[in-house]
């Protein structure tokens, strides 16, 4: 029988991995925890930017104290949320385990963080007085949505001309960095989160009883 066709725009992931991740995402309370750490970004950058502007403070130091504060209360938000300890509206079984697809998302995030901060490396090994290389992050997370992109939903797409425009900018106002990606974050989390909890609940967001299935393939590339 002759192949389907196929576009660039089609997904990598199969149908069943996508409902897989979304479950998934549903049990472990994701799009609650996409809106609050939406909101913490946006916290922790607009003090970033106050200290540029109005302190007129260039110090490393200082900026990645903010940076590892907000990075830890990401991953407690997430933690607590996945146990339902945040509004118990949201209390619910156990998640399942990681799938493939869901694994791979972590990865991809994974990467932007420790690319994001070799960024912040060569910025102070450079010796410039402010984050010049900065909107090269918003760079890197639009190649990361452009990733998800092909890989697991193709509207994401969305939060990569997000960001692809909050570099633009950046680079343009150096000095509101600061806001603009605080901003453009905000707007892409909380957009993820609020469509996801818009998204079709059903039955199939618990886990049902365990039954013999045969494993899910791995994303090809």
């Amino acid at each position: 029988m002759p192949e389907a066709s196929t576009s660039v725009w089609d997904e990598l992931a199969t149908p069943a991995q996508r409902e897989q991740f979304a479950r998934l995402a549903r049990q472990r309370r994701w799009p609650l925890a996409l809106l609050l750490t939406g909101w913490l970004h946006l916290l922790a950058f607009s003090l970033c930017y106050y200290l540029t502007i109005f302190r007129d403070y260039h110090e490393p130091a200082g900026y990645l104290g903010i940076w590892a504060g907000e990075f830890l209360g990401m991953g407690l938000i997430f933690r607590l949320c996945r146990m339902g300890l945040i509004f118990r509206l949201c209390r619910g079984p156990a998640a399942a385990p990681l799938g493939p697809l869901g694994r791979f998302v972590v990865r991809v995030w994974l990467a932007y963080f420790v690319l994001a901060f070799n960024l912040g490396t060569m910025n102070t090994l450079r010796g410039h007085r402010l984050f010049e290389l900065f909107p090269a992050m918003a760079s890197l997370a639009s190649f990361a949505f452009l990733v998800l992109t092909f890989a697991v939903n193709r509207r994401f797409f969305a939060a990569v001309l997000i960001m692809f425009a909050a570099g633009l900018l950046m680079a343009t106002f150096l000095l509101h960095a600061y806001l603009i990606f605080a901003l453009a974050w905000w707007a892409v989390l909380n957009g993820i989160g609020i469509a996801s909890l818009w998204g079709r609940p059903s039955s199939a967001d618990w886990p049902a009883p365990a039954a013999p299935c045969a494993p899910e393939p791995a994303i090809s590339t």
